[in-house]
């Protein structure tokens, strides 16, 4: 399990809208969150993995046509929580594996993205 304590709690943001990515890292700040990134691509996210340190992630799916399931696969593989994000990808469009991950629709409730991060992070 995960522990955290006031601001050592730090999770990436992975969103290709600048605005709704300096929304959220405020939003984020405001319950006691750090933000890493925001990784606007596929690739910055990656990048960030091997290069940052944060228990979770917000990641939008859909990355301007990128979609962002490579990223949720290797945060996955190193037991990094995560949540999608969506204004526009159906749930039948995410792939099996994905089923039970948490999906918040856009435009979203800070208290919702926290309540689920908070909810990711304690049974990680």
């Amino acid at each position: 399990m995960t522990h955290f304590n006031g601001a050592d709690r730090s999770v990436l943001v992975v969103e290709d809208n600048t605005e709704l990515a300096e929304s959220l890292s405020f939003a984020l700040a405001a319950y006691g969150w750090q933000t890493v990134g925001p990784a606007s691509t596929r690739a910055d996210a990656l990048k960030s993995l091997d290069q940052d340190s944060f228990e979770a992630a917000i990641l939008d799916i859909d990355l301007e046509g990128e979609m962002s399931f490579p990223v949720a696969d290797a945060l996955r593989s190193r037991a990094i929580p995560f949540v999608f994000l969506t204004g526009e990808v159906a749930a039948e469009e995410i792939p099996d594996r994905f089923a039970a991950e948490m999906l918040l629709n856009k435009p979203i409730q800070p208290e919702s993205l926290i309540e689920a991060l908070e909810n990711g992070c304690r049974t990680s």
